[in-house]
């Protein structure tokens, strides 16, 4: 062992740099016959291929230490030339993990690199690391998670712990240019942490004294997620302000580059792509493909969609648009016809409004208490509790025992059985779990609801013979549950088309006593907003015309999901999950808490008193960002004006009469009357467009506000209305 510069030593017929830390002379002398140490038997294979990664155990300083090297593969000609002057790949990664250690960026302690030439050649190189333990790559973390614990909330923890490494790994002035999933290595600290980021294959690297956007799109361009994640991951990186612009045009650009450069490997290196494949041949648990991630997210209650609609569209089937064409056009004259009657019945017969008028809940064994004192508040109305396929039979046991408990209360109580991407991809398990429930709940429910929001893949389904396999598993056991009543096909918004072709395609064998929507008007506004010609009274009516005219369906409608998302609520809103992106939302439907509370009580009022609907389930009775009442202060759950409303009604005129809606000389001026069961007439009355001061029509004792505070009126009989509702009580 001989000295050749400063910093270089020579050991054995190799020369390279060692960290002082490692100069340790028995260590040295065993990495004279490093290739031998590396085809030891006891020496392990991380990684094969051309360069090989090889962990050994070679003793230091009176210490075991675990050594991971990076053989790299002996070159051609004119790359061992170039590599005199800018080093060989052993070399510039000691160089790229030197910098990035001295600058407290992730990167294994780099021990040194040896290198051994020949006649101008460079035959044997490596590079020296310690190994380390208990730690993962980024993407069999993403592997991991997409497989066998698909929960938004740690996909969210583990992007931005890898988008702030990186961050700052740039900021630092190191450019890796190979940053693939596969080269970030990660540590979990527990079940829903990580951290400890490193970064690995420096050899590509290069050190600037800053790094342009430009640098940092085309390094973040190797980063593989899908393409609605990779938007978050980027937003993350720059948080807390946008994307720049000209970082967004560069990143696109050399994605697609990068995108043609994958494809084509196969032209460039024949021989290798084909060992590749036949390595590979059989193998299973690489990624899902993208139809096939499957994400919860548990704070806005739903999945989130891991792409972009341009991205989700390519995968769509013609038999899908061929099967919504084809019912368009088969339904499209005779559910017309059926609309214009009924429309023209709306709010023209008496309504009793008792039991139409529903909540959605999801109760959790610690604060099931909680929410049932809540639920008491508002009566006996009906309920809805989701069954999900992707959770487990100790929480589907614990639903049952709920379910039974409100059946012997004397309340109405239906159940949804919610699909996954697996119940799809695996019929087998949606049958198990379809009866597994019923089973259990049958004699104590009302109605079940199955499939859900069918037409947004995100829940798990792409096409209609997807669809058709869940309804036929379904089918295959109802002669087993003769008393069960099924409603569906519960697509949501207003998607009339699919709708028709979802009803056309549901077994002979399973009939709906209802058809179940989703029927979701947010993005208008108030309900009396009008989508072209169609207000949510107009949806009502068509929705009604779509059930009378199937034959899969008697004439029933049930609204089993609808609210309006809530600003400031976050990752908590269905709007705003899975990510709180920085700078201004566009089309954003979020309301505030006031205008949530009255288009509620609207939508209610339009829902049960134009005769359309028949029940209506409000989602749901506790969520923070959608939900009667604000649970995000676990220890003080806040009522919001909407619960409060509800309560109010109900107790005013849940078991009361409609009777009809009387004309008012002001067109936004809305006048429900009602009787209650004591013989009192009282005017449910509100105005929308802003406050108003019309003259009651009637004479009256009393008004109350939508909380039940008195209003005072005018001596001539007139108020001030406005998009609130008011309570007039007839003389």
């Amino acid at each position: 062992m001989t000295c050749k510069a400063a910093d270089e030593i020579s050991i054995g017929k190799y020369t390279g740099i060692i960290n002082d830390r490692y100069k340790d002379a028995g260590f040295l002398k065993q990495l004279e016959d490093i290739s031998g140490l590396l085809g030891n038997k006891n020496a392990g294979i991380l990684s094969s291929g051309r360069n090989r990664n090889v962990k050994i155990t070679l003793p230091c300083q009176g210490k075991l230490l675990e050594v991971v090297v990076k053989a790299f593969c002996r070159q051609v000609a004119i790359r061992d030339r170039i590599d005199v002057k800018r080093g060989s790949k052993a070399r510039r990664t000691w160089l790229a993990a030197s910098y990035m250690a001295g600058r407290c960026v992730g990167t294994p302690p780099p021990i040194g690199f040896l290198e051994y030439r020949e006649g101008g050649r460079l035959i044997e190189s490596y590079y020296l690391a310690e190994y380390q333990q208990n730690i993962m790559t980024f993407k069999d973390e993403l592997i991991f998670l997409f497989r066998h614990d698909p929960d938004c909330g740690k996909f969210m923890i583990l992007m931005q712990c890898i988008a702030g490494a990186i961050r700052q790994m740039h900021d630092a002035g190191f450019l890796h240019n190979d940053l693939g999933n596969q080269n970030i290595l990660v540590r979990r600290k527990g079940d829903s942490a990580w951290g400890d980021v490193q970064f690995v294959d420096l050899n590509r690297g290069r050190i600037r004294q800053q790094i342009t956007l430009r640098e940092r799109a085309r390094d973040i361009s190797r980063i593989y997620l899908p393409s609605d994640l990779m938007r978050v991951f980027k937003e993350m990186y720059f948080a807390p302000v946008v994307p720049p612009g000209e970082f967004v045009k560069w990143e696109k650009w050399y994605r697609l580059l990068y995108s043609i450069h994958s494809q084509t490997r196969w032209l460039r290196h024949p021989i290798r792509t084909r060992r590749i494949m036949r390595m590979e041949h059989g193998k299973t648990g690489g990624y899902p493909s993208q139809k096939d991630m499957w994400i919860w997210d548990e704070r806005s209650g739903q999945p989130i969609s891991v792409m972009k609609s341009v991205d989700r569209s390519r995968y769509y089937g013609l038999e899908r648009h061929m099967g919504i064409m084809k019912a368009t056009v088969l339904d499209v004259f005779p559910v017309w016809n059926k609309y214009s009657s009924l429309l023209r019945t709306c709010y023209r017969n008496p309504i009793h409004v008792k039991n139409r008028i529903g909540i959605a809940i999801s109760p959790k064994a610690e604060t099931v208490d909680r929410e049932f004192a809540l639920l008491e508040q508002l009566g006996t109305i009906p309920v809805i509790i989701r069954f999900y396929a992707h959770e487990g039979e100790k929480e589907w046991g614990f639903l049952s025992h709920i379910v039974k408990t409100l059946h012997s209360e004397g309340r109405s109580v239906s159940i949804a059985l919610v699909q996954n991407r697996n119940a799809v991809l695996d019929p087998g398990s949606w049958a198990l779990f379809v009866a597994h429930i019923l089973e259990r709940v049958s004699a104590h429910v009302d109605c079940v609801e199955v499939g859900h929001a069918i037409n947004r893949v995100k829940w798990g389904i792409w096409d209609f013979e997807e669809h058709r396999r869940l309804m036929e598993a379904v089918a295959a056991i109802t002669d087993r549950y003769p008393d069960v009543r099924f409603m569906g096909p519960g697509v949501i918004d207003f998607e009339y088309p699919f709708l028709a072709a979802a009803l056309r395609n549901i077994p002979e064998k399973l009939h709906f006593t209802s058809l179940s929507h989703h029927l979701y008007v947010d993005r208008r506004g108030a309900p009396e907003n009008k989508q072209g010609f169609f207000s949510a009274l107009e949806k009502f009516a068509l929705a009604k015309a779509i059930a009378l005219c199937s034959p899969q369906c008697d004439d029933s409608l049930v609204i089993s999901e609808v609210n309006w998302p809530l600003k400031g609520t976050g990752v908590y809103s269905p709007v705003g999950s899975p990510y709180e992106s920085p700078g201004p939302r566009f089309n954003d439907p979020s309301v505030t808490e006031d205008e949530y509370a009255d288009y509620m009580l609207r939508y209610i009022v339009m829902a049960v008193c134009s005769g359309m609907v028949d029940r209506l389930f409000w989602w749901r009775l506790v969520a923070r960002g959608y939900g009667l009442v604000d649970d995000a202060n676990a220890g003080n759950w806040r009522k919001r004006p909407a619960y409060l409303m509800l309560q109010y009604f109900l107790s005013i005129l849940g078991e009361g009469e409609f009777t009809g809606k009387q004309a008012a000389e002001d067109s936004d001026v809305h006048l429900f009357m009602f009787n209650r069961p004591n013989g009192r007439k009282v005017c449910l009355a509100y105005s929308t467009a802003g406050e108003v001061n019309f003259k009651l029509p009637f004479e009256f004792s009393h008004i109350v506000s939508a909380m039940g505070e008195k209003v005072t009126a005018e001596p001539s009989g007139a108020v001030v209305l406005s998009g609130r509702p008011l309570y007039v009580f007839l003389k």
